[in-house]
């Protein structure tokens, strides 16, 4: 049976593609079948969207908005977004020409702007007999609650900085059930508009982001947080000084009501920083302008943003995921200290960021005076960076020298001790350690190759399955060269098993478990059977060789199954949360 709402908006929709209201009346008490309620439901939609044209018809804007049918789920949400069928409305595309028509106490002349919440016009405020620009909400006398209250927290956002670098608003108000706010108009380009006519100068765009970020920290200093910095939200006047613009998304840092609800991500994917990407609005402090700042940086001096995918996902998981190509990769002639002021604003962690938007200007001034700056680009920053991206290349490369010393001391201690096996007496222990290393270097050399294919294919989960299985492999050749001590050794095993649960994947855990069944089998087959008796079961003669080996693989097995089923646990508690 069809539920309620998709009916209302199959019949509503319906309706809507009549033009005659007498015969849009016939067709919705057609479809509604007599159902009374229903059809009140439908038609007091139809009204409010008749009221709604009504109404951009009275601002008298003779321009038309091609806006799909509206629908239940969607009406007056965004009317800049939608294409109307019919000829009522009007037009609000970027340098629309709007021949001085009148609203309230101002005449509008052309749109400038136009986004999610509302259109920007340049018009002239009477009386003062100046140009301003005028910024409403679309929706007008139809939008919500929330969307007017989001809407006067921009503008009171606005209105209580008081900064060269931030565009100051003049008056807010309502007309005819229309709000509105008005602001000084900046003639001029937007810095995006700047960045796609011509390249900008290394020196010039850190005198843009140095003026910016004075800007910005008045802005936190006053208690708000801007959270949607971007080129585009960043005018050049004619003096080429930048003016901060749209605080539609501000966040107050004092402890207010935030109207962005927990888990909803707002803001734009190319420039918003990894807690911001999470949804976690919480976590988004100071240090998330810091890092937008950065992000701007970073395409004043590549031309490029520092996350481009297919889509806002796409984005969203590079931003979380991945670190910005460095700009000198992209382009020659970048000086080092800025890159190293870019790569320091850009960091994962907004504790490794700069402190304020103030230090990022002062290390900005630094730059430019030829002082020393105090973003280091040195190696160890870019190892920290390394180990937190690729972790698992990170551990088995320091197992390699970790390994080496171990079995190094194993092999002299053997040696010392008289317990002497088949590659000693042949080749002597100098000879032995050094197949070791280069059994060591082998597994660092594949972990190596494997990485690099898991990066080019991160979609993919085909290479951890591969990894899980290569290294009992490699640790059961490694035994394989050394004897002695055996039952610590072989203790790996289990361990190795153990480590890859970290990873919480049931498949990872099950494929090490069977490669370590099977590399226990190879050292059993191929290890001379009088050395594991020496070493093992001399001391305890009532276990032999065979119940040993399988008391062995019963205890893999059985590491295997616990560490698959505690993951299979905390998957399934994650999940349900």
């Amino acid at each position: 049976m069809e539920t309620e709402e998709p009916q209302i908006q199959r019949i509503f929709n319906a309706a809507m593609d009549v033009s005659c209201p007498q015969e849009r009346a016939v067709l919705v008490e057609e479809l509604c079948e007599q159902n009374l309620s229903l059809a009140k439901e439908v038609q007091g939609l139809i009204d409010a969207v008749d009221r709604a044209d009504a109404f951009l018809e009275n601002i008298n804007l003779n321009d038309s908005l091609p806006i799909d049918p509206p629908t239940i789920y969607d009406a007056f949400a965004d009317l800049t977004k939608r294409p109307r069928s019919r000829s009522s409305g009007f037009n609000v595309g970027e340098g629309a020409d709007i021949p001085f028509r009148k609203f309230g106490n101002y005449e509008l002349i052309e749109v400038i702007a136009h986004g999610g919440m509302g259109v920007v016009y340049k018009a002239r405020q009477n009386g003062l007999n100046r140009v301003v620009a005028l910024k409403m909400i679309l929706t007008g006398a139809f939008a919500d609650d929330e969307e007017i209250q989001r809407f006067y927290q921009e503008a009171e956002a606005a209105a209580k900085l008081d900064h060269p670098g931030i565009v100051p608003v003049y008056e807010v108000g309502c007309c005819d059930g229309q709000h509105y706010y008005s602001m000084a108009f900046v003639e001029g380009n937007s810095l995006a508009a700047q960045i796609k006519e011509s390249p900008v100068e290394p020196r010039e765009s850190a005198e843009i982001l140095l003026k910016a970020a004075r800007a910005v920290h008045a802005a936190h200093e006053a208690g708000f947080i801007h959270r949607d910095l971007k080129p585009a939200n960043i005018l050049l006047d004619r003096n080429n000084e930048p003016r901060i613009v749209d605080f539609g998304l501000a966040k107050s840092s004092q402890g207010d009501s935030d109207l962005t609800r927990t888990g909803t991500v707002m803001g734009t994917p190319n420039y918003m920083p990894p807690e911001q990407a999470t949804g976690n609005n919480k976590e988004v402090t100071s240090a998330s302008d810091v890092y937008s700042l950065g992000a701007i940086l970073y395409t004043l001096l590549t031309g490029q943003p520092p996350f481009v995918a297919g889509n806002s996902t796409e984005t969203l998981m590079q931003v979380l995921q991945d670190d910005p190509l460095r700009p000198r990769y992209l382009k020659k002639g970048i000086p080092v200290d800025l890159e190293a002021i870019c790569a320091k604003c850009m960091e994962k962690n907004p504790v490794d960021r700069y402190s304020s938007a103030d230090d990022l200007a002062l290390d900005l001034e630094r730059f430019l005076n030829g002082s020393p700056i105090h973003a280091k680009n040195d190696w160890k920053r870019r190892i920290k960076k390394w180990v937190a991206r690729e972790p698992v290349l990170a551990t088995h490369l320091a197992l390699v020298p970790t390994l080496a010393v171990a079995v190094f001391f194993a092999t002299v201690l053997s040696e010392r001790g008289g317990a002497a096996d088949d590659l000693s007496d042949r080749f002597g222990w100098s000879t032995r350690f050094m197949i070791n290393i280069y059994v060591l270097l082998s597994w660092g050399a594949v972990a190596i190759i494997l990485q690099k294919i898991h990066n080019r294919f991160r979609s993919e989960s085909f290479i951890p399955v591969i990894w899980a299985g290569i290294d009992p492999i490699f640790l059961a050749g490694l035994l394989c060269l050394n004897n002695s001590p055996r039952g610590l050794l072989l203790s790996s095993f289990p361990l190795l098993i153990l480590i890859i649960s970290l990873f919480r994947r049931v498949d990872l855990i099950s494929v090490a478990t069977f490669f370590s069944l099977v590399g226990f089998g190879l050292i059993v087959v191929f290890e001379p059977l009088n050395i594991m008796q020496e070493e093992i079961y001399e001391p305890d003669k009532s276990l032999g060789f065979a119940s040993y080996n399988l008391i062995f693989s019963v205890c893999v097995v059985l590491t295997g199954i616990v560490s698959g089923f505690q993951a299979h646990r905390l998957n399934k508690y994650a999940r349900s949360r």
